[in-house]
């Protein structure tokens, strides 16, 4: 089946085996999310220690290179771009799921706590060896450099959602379903790095899928403060080479925030709702088309023929003095026309 965005829904990305796996790992030296894996919260300590500690040497030393060094910033940068590469992201087919609804209006997803968001990501040409960086912003600027983490209550160790969980996986909102991504933190803000695999054999885009463990209402957390995401096109160096935005809002009832947040819009618009109004009860407006009056003479052969032009001559004056209000103006002219009518 086919959604609107052109791709089918059964593709998904390759598959890598165990030989793979640990050459890749071995190339990007990327943290693994134990977040998944039911082992022992000291063994992980250790294991993410070690990884970890591999992983910010290998960026120290790509610091010297200043063209491909991602500068550590405590504002994020929003602004959009595709890039060489035409990075895209779109939305999954949404029939699949109610737990999540888009609004064309607003360009917003509004989706529960704990569901899945499903994403599809396309660059050209589908070449292996990228990473796309996750991170979830505020998106008024007077909050742009304050990072966006858990409340007090999601946090708890006692929250079924941290169980067998690192202590620094725990403050992030998202968590991607991919268990090859890894979670990083600087300055403070936090964001999840994930390898992009070649497309799968007769697909254009690679799936991933992120979970939202945090509500924006949560008063010790995001606090009302509206959000959105953050994908960035990165290679091996961290160089950004696309970035593209997507705003979001995790809520109880998308639904009903949805048709709420819209109806806002429209009511931020009383310009456009009383020109709405004038037009509907007829009131007298500036005349928005042309009103020079033309005199035709014409021979019409056949009285069907004649009274359809006079027909339409009539209905094409009466719609434009119902849309512009100009009643008293058309009037004269289209009493002319009923006088000619047999």
């Amino acid at each position: 089946m086919t959604n609107t965005n052109g791709f089918s829904d059964s593709q998904e990305s390759a598959l890598l085996g165990e030989e793979e796996y640990k050459e890749l790992e071995k190339e990007l030296d990327f943290i693994p999310a134990f977040w998944t894996q039911n082992v022992s919260e000291t063994k992980v300590e250790e294991k993410y220690d070690v990884i970890l500690t591999e992983y910010l040497e290998e960026e120290k030393q790509m610091g010297d290179d200043e063209q491909y060094f991602q500068p550590e910033t405590s504002i994020p940068v929003k602004e959009e771009f595709p890039g060489r590469h035409n990075f895209q992201v779109s939305l999954a087919n949404q029939d699949s799921s109610k737990h999540w609804v888009y609004s064309q209006t607003l360009k917003k997803v509004f989706i529960n706590m704990e569901e899945t968001l499903p994403l599809r990501f396309k660059w050209e040409p589908p070449i292996d060896g990228f990473l796309l960086r996750t991170a979830m912003v505020f998106s008024l600027d007077q909050y742009a450099s304050d990072p966006v983490r858990r409340c007090h209550n999601h946090m708890a160790p006692n929250n079924s959602s941290n169980r067998d969980i690192d202590p620094r996986v725990i403050k992030h909102v998202i968590r991607c379903t991919d268990h090859m991504s890894m979670y990083e933190e600087r300055n403070e803000h936090l964001s999840i790095v994930t390898p992009l695999h070649t497309p799968q054999p007769g697909s254009q885009y690679v799936p991933v899928g992120f979970k939202f463990l945090c509500k924006n209402s949560c008063p010790s957390g995001m606090n009302r403060r509206p959000t959105e995401l953050i994908f960035t096109l990165e290679d091996r160096k961290r160089k950004v080479l696309g970035r593209r935005r997507l705003p979001v809002r995790v809520c109880s009832c998308p639904k009903r925030d949805k048709k709420k947040e819209e109806a806002e819009i429209v009511d931020a618009q009383p310009d456009l709702k009383k020109r709405k109004l004038c037009m509907s009860v007829g009131k007298k407006m500036m005349p928005s088309c042309d009103t020079h009056v033309f005199s035709v003479q014409l021979n019409i052969v056949g009285k069907e023929n004649y009274l359809a032009v006079l027909k339409y001559a009539y209905d094409i004056m009466a719609g434009q003095a119902s849309r512009t209000g100009q009643f008293e103006f058309f009037k004269p002219y289209m009493d002319d026309i009923l006088r000619k009518t047999p």
